[in-house]
């Protein structure tokens, strides 16, 4: 596997709220985090976001980039932004799909945590400290932050990747994973994502079942009775710069990522596979279409609702023709 080096390296539900000591903050920041973007095609993109990234002053920290794209715009601007600095690095891949991606960012990471973020996310000053805080605890096997729109607009009922909520939350039982966090802003104990077995590779973006690695590896670690704790002050922003045709799109990938979640759990005999199946039809479908209509007063955001009711029984359709492999959970690429 060919990298690129931009320096000369680095050596290195039940739910319940609860509260986390800040007299380990010293003992945290030795915690050594990769923070890893799987990008295709958006070059102009990570520009922002990799800029970002690099004004963080925690001292233990590298950014792994994977590229996917089938041009060299990502690589020139990585190499424009990071050039010298040697804890960026980059890996070209010809894979397609985003679980894929960060599956091999998880290959290669040197971190003890390894923290995703997406190439159109901006990460707050503080977020790695306040998630390397939590990580202090052992229990701890991932931590989702907070996730705000970078427009600082007031909601409008359309947005996507939104987590507003201020209170930290610790999850130990299997609840929806929508409900936990959002795949733009997470990070788990590298060893024990390895032993899960990674993301699902045909679940999320470029893959066939499009969608949803991140909720996926949320209710795989809840029901092996892992500890999730969702941290609000590990701020990141999402950048709302799709076009309405190319949102409407995301939504039913949305949809079908889904469905092919609660199938495949259906099908393991995971019989929250039901659960969440109905409550994502009912908060996302119809309570949303009702909102576009009574809150909103907006068609668009009927029509977000109704692709909700709608794509998660593709998703299911789509994932029969797909094996599944019971010891890891996950689709058989």
């Amino acid at each position: 596997m060919v990298r690129w080096h931009y320096g000369r390296g680095m050596s290195v539900s039940g739910t319940s709220t609860d509260t986390v000591s800040t007299s380990s903050t010293h003992a945290s920041l030795d915690l050594k985090i990769t923070v890893a973007i799987s990008t295709r095609n958006r070059g102009a993109l990570i520009d922002e976001t990799l800029q970002k990234l690099l004004q963080l002053t925690y001292p233990h920290m590298e950014v792994l980039i994977v590229d996917q794209s089938t041009d060299d715009r990502t690589r020139q601007t990585v190499g424009e932004v990071a050039a010298g600095d040697p804890r960026v690095q980059l890996t070209p891949s010809n894979t397609v799909g985003l679980p894929v991606g960060r599956n091999l960012a998880l290959s290669g990471a040197h971190g003890d945590v390894i923290a995703y973020t997406d190439d159109d996310c901006i990460v707050s000053d503080n977020w790695l400290e306040a998630l390397a805080r939590e990580f202090q605890d052992p229990r701890v096997a991932a931590v989702f932050g907070r996730l705000l729109p970078w427009e600082g607009a007031e909601r409008t009922g359309i947005e996507t990747g939104y987590k507003p909520t201020l209170e930290r939350v610790v999850h130990e039982r299997p609840t929806p994973p929508w409900w936990v966090g959002h795949g733009g802003n997470m990070a788990f104990r590298r060893d024990v994502l390895l032993a899960m077995g990674g993301f699902d590779p045909l679940l999320g973006a470029g893959c066939p079942l499009r969608s949803g690695e991140d909720s996926d590896i949320i209710h795989r670690l809840l029901r092996e009775k892992k500890r999730i704790v969702y941290c609000p002050e590990a701020l990141a922003y999402h950048k709302q710069w799709k076009s309405w045709v190319e949102q409407t799109a995301m939504e039913r990938a949305y949809g079908i990522g889904v469905g092919a979640q609660c199938g495949k759990y259906i099908r393991s005999g995971d019989a929250d596979g039901y659960r969440f199946l109905s409550a994502w039809v009912w908060q996302l479908g119809v309570r949303r279409m009702a909102a576009g209509v009574l809150k909103w007063r907006n068609p668009k955001v009927v029509h977000l609702g109704y692709c909700q009711l709608i794509y998660p029984w593709v998703g299911i359709w789509k994932s029969l023709r797909h094996k599944i492999d019971r010891t890891k959970g996950v689709y058989i690429a």
